[in-house]
Order: C-alpha cells, then sequence, then structure tokens
C-alpha cells in the first residue's frame, strides 16, 4: 500500500498528556502512515519510548531534536538530508517497489536563519524525480491574508519564503477547516492568527493523487493545528455489531433500564428465557445508547466540526463570549475522547492497558484472540445447579 495518511503537528511539548493522548487517538483513527511531531521538547533519548507508546515502528529525530518522525514498518526510510529546520526521509515500499520523499519543517522565527532552510528545499527539489511531501511549521506567511490582528505583514516577510515556494515548484495541497493554524491565545485587542502551518506537493505527488487533501483540525492541545493529510481520501465506514460498553454502568439510568426489561416476564425454558432476554436488552441497550451517547466516533467528528466553527467565530470576534463558547465545546469533546478511550481499553480487555498499546499488533492479536471464548456453553441457575444445553 501506499502512504496514505500522514500527520504534521507543531505539538508543543509530548509531555502534555492530553496532546500526546490526541496523537495517539488521531494515529488509531486514521491509521497513519507516518507521523511528525515538532517542538518535542523532550531529549532524542526519550524517542525510543514515545515511539512505542505510538505503536509505530520506526523513530528519527533531527539535527536539533526539534523534529521527531514516525512511521510504519511496510517503508523503509533512507534519510535524504538532515538539518537544523528539516528532516528530508525517501520512503520505500519493498512490496511495490514505490518511494515517495516527505519533508517535515520546523523553521526558525528569524528570517535570516530561515534562509538556509530555504537554500536546503531548493536543492532537494532540484534532485528530487519523485512524488514530494513538504510539510510543517513554516513560521512565515506567504501573504497578508494569512494574518489577522498584530502589526501588518510586509513584504519583506514573505519574499523569501515565495521565493522558495516558486523555485521547488511546490503547490499547496487543497486544505479543509480554518485557515489559521497558529494563535496566540489572547483575546480582544491583543489577539493574533497565522497561517503559519502547511502541507505542500510536487507536481508528481500532485499527478500520482490528484484528490489528496489535508484536514486542518481543531488546535486541541497546543496553539498549532495539527494537520492530516490524505492521498486517497476515503469516508467509507464499517457497521458494528453489539457490544455491551462498560462506560454505560455509569450512566445514571443504566441499572434501571436494564432491570425493568429483564424483569419483564418470558415463558420457556431456562435457555431459551436467558437468550430471549438477552436478545431484548441488546436491541434496548442499542437504542438507549444512542439516544443517551449518539455514536462516539461521529461525535468526536462532529464536535471537532464543531470547534472548527468556534475557532472561525473567534477568529472573527475575539470575544470573551466566544471564547466561552469555544471551551465549552472543548470540554465536550474531551468527554466524547475519554469515551472512545475507554472503548479501546475494554475491547483489549487488558487490566495493565498502558497508552498506546492499543496500536500495536500485540494489542490486535490479544483483542482477536479473546473472541473465541466469547461463548455462553453453561449457565448456573440460583440454586447453583449448572445447566448445559443439548446440542443433539
Amino acid at each position: 500500500m501506499m502512504m496514505d495518511k500522514l500527520l504534521f503537528w507543531n505539538i508543543r511539548s509530548v509531555s502534555t498528556q492530553n496532546s500526546f493522548d490526541r496523537v495517539i487517538d488521531l494515529k488509531k483513527r486514521n491509521k497513519l502512515s507516518y507521523i511528525a511531531l515538532l517542538e518535542p521538547f523532550k531529549g532524542p533519548h526519550e524517542l525510543k519510548n514515545y515511539r512505542r507508546r505510538l505503536g509505530m515502528a520506526n523513530a528519527m529525530a533531527n539535527l536539533s531534536t526539534k523534529i521527531w518522525v514516525f512511521w510504519n514498518d511496510e517503508w523503509v526510510g533512507n534519510v535524504l538530508s538532515d538539518s537544523h529546520q528539516q528532516l528530508s526521509i525517501i520512503f520505500k515500499n519493498q512490496v511495490l517497489q514505490k518511494e515517495i520523499c516527505v519533508t517535515a519543517v520546523y523553521a526558525r522565527c528569524n528570517a535570516l536563519d530561515r534562509l538556509e532552510l530555504w537554500d536546503e528545499l531548493e536543492n532537494i527539489s532540484i534532485n528530487s524525480d519523485i512524488s514530494w511531501i513538504v510539510g510543517g511549521d513554516f513560521n512565515v506567511v506567504l501573504d497578508a491574508l494569512e494574518k489577522l490582528g498584530g502589526l501588518p505583514v510586509t513584504t519583506i516577510e514573505t519574499v523569501d519564503f515565495a521565493h522558495c515556494v516558486n523555485v521547488c515548484a511546490l503547490n499547496e495541497i487543497k486544505y479543509t477547516g480554518s485557515s489559521y493554524m497558529w494563535w496566540n491565545g489572547r483575546i480582544e485587542d491583543e489577539c493574533i492568527f497565522k497561517r503559519l502551518d502547511r502541507v505542500f506537493g510536487n507536481l508528481i505527488f500532485l499527478q500520482q493523487f490528484p484528490v489528496s487533501e489535508v484536514q486542518n483540525l481543531v488546535r486541541e492541545g497546543s496553539d498549532h493545528a495539527p494537520l492530516l493529510l490524505q492521498c486517497n481520501p476515503n469516508n467509507e465506514r464499517v457497521s458494528k455489531p453489539f457490544r455491551f460498553l462498560n462506560f454505560w454502568v455509569k450512566h445514571g439510568d443504566f441499572l434501571q433500564v436494564v432491570r425493568e426489561n429483564w424483569e419483564m416476564d418470558i415463558q420457556g425454558g431456562p435457555f431459551y428465557i436467558v437468550k430471549e432476554k438477552m436478545n431484548r436488552l441488546k436491541r434496548v441497550l442499542s437504542k438507549w445508547s444512542k439516544e443517551s451517547y449518539g455514536d462516539i466516533f461521529q461525535k468526536v467528528s462532529t464536535l471537532e466540526d464543531v470547534i472548527k466553527v468556534k475557532e472561525v467565530q473567534l477568529e472573527v470576534h475575539c470575544s470573551d463570549e466566544n471564547m466561552r463558547d469555544l471551551n465549552k465545546a472543548e470540554e465536550e469533546l474531551q468527554k466524547f475522547y475519554q469515551l472512545e478511550e475507554d472503548f479501546w481499553k475494554q475491547k483489549s480487555s487488558m487490566k495493565w492497558f498502558n497508552d498506546g498499546d492499543r496500536n500495536t499488533k500485540f494489542f490486535h492479536s490479544y483483542v482477536k484472540g479473546r473472541r473465541r471464548r466469547l461463548i455462553i456453553n453453561e449457565i448456573e441457575d440460583e440454586n447453583g445447579a449448572i445447566l448445559r444445553e443439548d446440542k443433539a
């Protein structure tokens, strides 16, 4: 398979628990092939631990250790260029014999320091005859429309970046979501939004992946928004069978719903009664869960869209009221992130479950291995007698 989904994010410290939890969740939900985390604020000796938590096979830090990249084992990575502001790796799929170059960027804040980065990208482009993706935090905008608030944008700020993009023949990949990827966290007159983060592709990439798209996700856990690149967007959903969710028992109405339906009278033998009561309870709980929680995965997606709208409203009018609305939506999103996490913990049935374990091969094999034990062969009645179904 080709490298289908990639994530670029200036996470502003991997040690912030909510931030890295979000990376784990994004990796799981989107089946990411490649992740670039900028400003991890950790030394390279910590990289192995975070790679394990993500469940990724490979990891590497750039020269300044301000760029961490992770990728899956179906790809062999060879470093093309490594510097203080970028890490470029050529990935080769051993089965398909396909190659793609991915450059993760964390540019310096000073315009003179960025000149070195622009030169490096131009040198890479000269020798690039394969698909090339360039993504990350460029710490500069391309034009005045990409900044709200603060001092006006000058041509001096943008000219070098624009020149580099033209020389490298890069095209920004179309995106959805907010146009402003960074926010200074302030409101009213001190509020500033900028488009500092983006993803480019060269002509070969755009020809190979003409429907590629970047989702500018919500700013949750960092002052920068994550960028999710989908080379082949696919919105198909797979229907799920009934599953009892442990977090249901925390709901105030749960016991009453179970009691009312279990106590309804059914005539027949012991196995028939248990079977019919369980089937009825499944239907009742499925309906009740849909009314009480909805589809938690869809809820997460919807709340992320709501937050995108709230962010735009805050960008247009940076008021206390809009700030409160955004915070409220973010709190609701955190609640459903937790429900989603509980779901995966339950699916593994591991009491010693650790962050990131759900993304390992062992985790998935453990989950699948449990299914053959989920069969009722006998039941015990109220008197302690064991009843077995006659299979003759």
